[in-house]
């Protein structure tokens, strides 16, 4: 499976701003210890799958997710790219 590029257009304000919330974000993952830190990611992940499917337009999209938990970059990471490819 290939990988696929998708730009969404945003304002430079809207660029700003999620650079603002970013650097907050990242900031507050700072200041927490580690133990806080896995504790407040453990609320966001997902304990299954995410399985769905979703008609558009009289096609339905079959939407498989997998986690590989041997995965060498974390989630926050690979967004934390896809940010950056989108600024420039």
């Amino acid at each position: 499976m290939g990988k696929h590029k998708i730009k969404i257009p945003i304002s430079k304000e809207e660029y700003e701003e999620f650079l603002k919330v970013k650097n907050e974000f990242s900031e507050m993952l700072d200041n927490m210890s580690e133990e806080e830190r896995k504790r407040w990611f453990a609320k966001l992940f997902f304990r299954n799958p995410i399985n769905f499917e979703k008609e558009i337009d009289g096609t339905v999209y079959c939407v498989n997710t997998h986690f590989n938990c041997q995965a060498k970059t974390s989630v926050y990471d690979r967004i934390d790219r896809l940010i950056e490819q989108m600024g420039k």
